[in-house]
C-alpha cells in the first residue's frame, strides 16, 4: 500500500490514500416462534482516493493484489483529471501530522467465537420473555455482532490499524387491543462483546417493552398546546443528535444548510447546555479510534455552556471554514467516500436530580426516546414522536399518553432549557442514515424544556 500511495504522487496526484476495510459480522432474527435470519460472514475489500489538479478520485476493490491496487489508482487518477475543470472551489485538505498507530479494542467477552446456538438462545428467550406479556400480539428480536479491522494508508506518512467489535440485541413489540395496534421497539448495544448483556439485561428489556406497549394501548391522548416538556436520556439524545449533531456538521454547513452557520463563538442556548460528540466515549456504540480519512477521533465541544464552539468536520469542510480537523469523516463500507459523520452525540450532565427537573410543573408531559420525527438543519425546527409519554401534574408523574408529538426551533429550546438532571446515560445504539448508515449512539440526562408546542391531543 505505501508503495502504491508513493506511485500515486509519482503520477502527479496531490494526495493519496488507501483505506482497507475486512468486516466480519452475525445478524440473527427471530420472529413469532420461528427464525428469520442468520447471517454471518466475512467481507474485504477497500477504497482508494486520490485528490489531482484539485479534484477528487475514488475507485473500490476487493483484491488487495498490487495489480489490483495499481488498477484502483489509474482509475482514480483518470476520475480526478476528468473532473479537474468542473470543480470549483478546488479540494485542498486542511494539515494534519502523520500518525503511525495501531489501536485494538479487545472486548472483555468476545463474541466472535461464541456459538450461534448460543446467541439463538438469547434472541428466543428474549422473544419467549416479551411474549409472556398478556396483550402482546407479535415479537420480532434480533442480536448481531460486527468485528471491522480497518488500515488507512496516506502519502503523507499516516498509517493507522484498527480492530473494533459492537454488539447488539434488539427487540419490537407489537401490542392490539380490539382495533388498535401499538408498536413499540428497544434495543442495548456498545463498542464491545457480550459483557454489554450485563450492563443490561436484554431479556428484562424485552419484558419491559412488551409492558411499555400494552401500556400505551390503554393511554389517553395528550394536551395540545404550549407547556413545559421533560424528556428522558434517549430522547436528550435524539434531540442533541438530529437538531443539534446535523446542524453542527462542517459539509450542512459550507452548503449554507445550517441555521448554525455563521454564528460560531455565540451564545445560543442556556448556560447549563453542553453537548459533546465524542469518538472515543468508553462503550459508545458510534466510538472509532480514528476516522475515515486517518484522523485521530476528537472529543468536540458543539455547544459549550450555551456557546456554540465546534463544528464536526473532515479535512476538506475544516479548510474551508478555516478550522482545525477534528476526526468526523466517516465510510459506511470501503466502496464509499467518507462523508461528515457524528459519532457519540449526547447532552453532558448538570446539577438536577430527577424529582428537581419535575418540580414546579403545573402541567406538563414526561416523553420518553422517540419513534420518528422530521428536522430541518436549514431552518433549524423539528418535530419528534415520543415512543412513550405521561402527563405531569403538579410536579409528579400521572397517567400515560399516546401518540404524543412536539414541535420547535432548536435555538429557541436549547435557550429554553431550564434543567440538565445528574442522571447521564447512553440512549438505545443506532444507525445514522445521512446517504450511508453508520453506527452511533446519543444519550444525555433528563432534560427539562420550559416550552414546546406538544400535539397529538384529539
Amino acid at each position: 500500500m505505501r508503495e502504491i500511495v508513493e506511485k500515486a504522487i509519482s503520477k502527479g496526484a496531490e494526495f493519496c490514500d488507501i483505506r482497507t476495510v475486512e468486516t466480519e459480522s452475525t445478524l440473527l432474527e427471530f420472529k413469532d416462534g420461528k427464525l428469520q435470519t442468520v447471517n454471518s460472514g466475512l467481507d474485504r475489500g477497500g477504497g482508494l482516493r486520490t485528490i489531482s489538479k484539485g479534484a477528487w478520485g475514488f475507485s473500490s476493490f476487493t483484491d488487495t493484489s498490487r495489480e489490483s491496487l495499481e488498477k484502483a489508482l489509474n482509475a482514480s487518477l483518470a476520475t480526478s483529471i476528468q473532473l479537474a475543470d468542473k470543480v470549483s472551489p478546488k479540494v485542498v485538505l486542511a494539515k494534519v501530522d502523520p500518525s503511525s498507530k495501531e489501536f485494538k479494542w479487545t472486548p472483555e467477552k468476545d463474541p466472535i467465537p461464541v456459538p450461534i446456538e448460543t446467541k439463538l438462545e438469547m434472541i428466543r428467550d428474549m422473544h419467549d420473555s416479551a411474549k409472556e406479556v398478556e396483550g402482546v400480539h407479535s415479537v420480532t428480536t434480533a442480536y448481531g455482532d460486527i468485528r471491522d479491522t480497518v488500515r488507512i494508508v496516506n502519502s503523507e506518512g499516516t498509517d493507522l490499524r484498527s480492530e473494533v467489535t459492537r454488539t447488539f440485541g434488539r427487540v419490537q413489540v407489537t401490542a392490539r387491543k380490539g382495533s388498535d395496534v401499538v408498536s413499540f421497539a428497544d434495543a442495548c448495544g456498545a463498542t464491545g462483546g457480550m459483557e454489554i448483556f450485563d450492563l443490561r439485561d436484554p431479556i428484562a428489556m424485552s419484558k419491559s417493552a412488551g409492558e411499555s406497549a400494552v401500556r400505551i394501548l390503554s393511554a389517553r391522548r395528550p394536551p395540545s398546546g404550549t407547556m413545559p416538556l421533560v424528556a428522558d436520556p434517549d430522547l436528550a439524545g435524539v434531540f442533541a443528535h438530529e437538531a443539534v449533531g446535523h446542524a453542527s456538521e462542517g459539509d450542512w454547513v459550507v452548503a449554507g444548510n445550517s441555521c448554525l452557520e455563521g454564528i460560531m463563538g455565540e451564545k445560543i442556548g442556556n448556560d447549563m447546555v453542553t453537548i459533546i460528540d465524542d469518538p472515543g466515549l468508553d462503550g459508545g456504540y458510534g466510538s472509532f479510534p480514528f476516522d475515515s480519512e486517518g484522523v485521530i477521533g476528537k472529543k468536540k465541544f458543539l455547544v459549550d455552556h450555551g456557546v456554540l464552539s465546534e463544528y464536526i468536520l473532515n479535512r476538506e469542510t475544516a479548510h474551508l471554514l478555516k478550522m482545525e480537523p477534528n476526526g468526523g469523516a466517516r465510510a459506511a463500507s470501503y466502496n464509499v467516500l467518507p462523508i461528515v459523520r457524528m459519532s457519540n452525540t449526547y447532552i453532558q450532565e448538570g446539577d438536577y436530580s430527577f424529582e428537581e427537573v419535575l418540580e414546579g410543573i403545573g402541567k406538563g408531559v414526561y416523553a420518553k426516546g422517540t419513534r420518528g420525527g422530521q428536522v430541518s438543519t436549514a431552518r433549524g425546527t423539528f418535530q419528534f414522536n415520543a415512543s412513550e409519554a405521561f402527563l405531569i401534574e403538579n410536579g409528579e408523574i400521572t397517567v400515560p399518553l399516546k401518540d404524543v408529538s412536539f414541535s420547535g426551533q432548536t435555538l429557541e429550546v436549547l435557550k429554553s432549557i431550564d434543567r440538565v438532571g445528574n442522571d447521564f446515560q447512553l440512549g438505545r445504539p443506532g444507525n445514522c442514515g445521512k446517504y450511508q448508515w453508520v453506527p452511533v449512539s446519543d444519550g444525555g440526562p433528563h432534560v427539562r424544556v420550559k416550552e414546546v408546542t406538544i400535539g397529538g391531543g384529539s
